[in-house]
């Protein structure tokens, strides 16, 4: 049996690296095939504009939202209309409803979730579209694969979708995540796993020259996930980086396959 190695992705459908960093994302799981698992958790960005701070870039409200989201465009290659953030004048905006109807969508099945909340991403980094609001939501529903909207509006009204957003923001304050987007890389087994180390966390964007080059990176900390790498950096550093931190977990490197 291929080992695998489970990477929790801790995003936030309005999240501009987040989509930013989805080629690199894709590309690793190409390299990795089946030697890769990711579990999608919904971060809640945002839970009420008019209490929201982001100290790093000087972000208070909606409008300020958008030159962040045109430089993370220019800096990443990714398209990006930053005028949805213009467009947004609700004080108390928030991107948890979004999260909570991936969680809804998520309960049809976790590709079945992947594919909406790849949907929802697209549609507001790209397409203008607030998905905060229900009806956004269902009308982008009925064009995602598999995605049952009936169901989904019954689940959106429901408990079980709220109960597993409140856990991914629990598992979130657990390992001490502060930024989107973060990965954790968790080790194969718990056999391979030093004593206490839960495996490799990634926070925000790799920098350039920290990407980690084998075994003997030093990623300790006192988190309880044991360590973090900060910073921002083109698509290419990014994905050699997490390939990289992939490949410390694995014993063996990925394999080439046939198409």
């Amino acid at each position: 049996m291929t080992e695998k190695v489970e990477i929790l992705y801790f995003t936030d459908p309005f999240c501009s690296w987040c989509w930013a960093t989805e080629p690199p994302l894709f590309r690793l799981r190409e390299v990795f095939r089946d030697q890769l698992q990711v579990r999608y958790v919904m971060g809640g960005l945002v839970k009420d504009m008019s209490d929201f701070y982001d100290a790093h870039n000087s972000i208070r409200a909606t409008a300020q939202v958008a030159p962040h989201w045109r430089m993370v465009s220019d800096r990443s290659g990714q398209p990006i209309d930053e005028r949805l953030m213009e467009d947004i004048t609700d004080a108390h905006w928030s991107t948890w409803p979004a999260c909570v109807a991936v969680k809804a969508a998520d309960l049809q099945g976790s590709e079945t979730g992947e594919r909406y909340l790849r949907r929802l991403r697209r549609a507001a980094l790209t397409e203008r579209q607030d998905v905060s609001v229900r009806e956004v939501q269902l009308s982008l529903a009925r064009s995602v694969t598999g995605l049952d909207a009936t169901r989904l509006e019954m689940d959106l009204d429901g408990d079980e979708a709220a109960k597993a957003f409140s856990a991914d923001l629990r598992l979130g304050r657990e390992c001490g995540v502060s930024g989107f987007p973060t990965l954790l890389f968790k080790h194969p087994s718990s056999a391979s796993a030093p004593e206490g180390e839960d495996g490799i966390l990634v926070g925000g964007l790799l920098a350039a020259g920290n990407e980690p080059t084998g075994p003997s990176f030093d990623l300790m900390s006192a988190s309880r996930c044991k360590g973090e790498v900060h910073g921002e950096c083109a698509p290419l550093a990014l994905l050699a980086g997490y390939c990289n931190v992939a490949s410390m977990l694995l014993d063996d490197p990925p394999r080439d396959r046939q198409s």
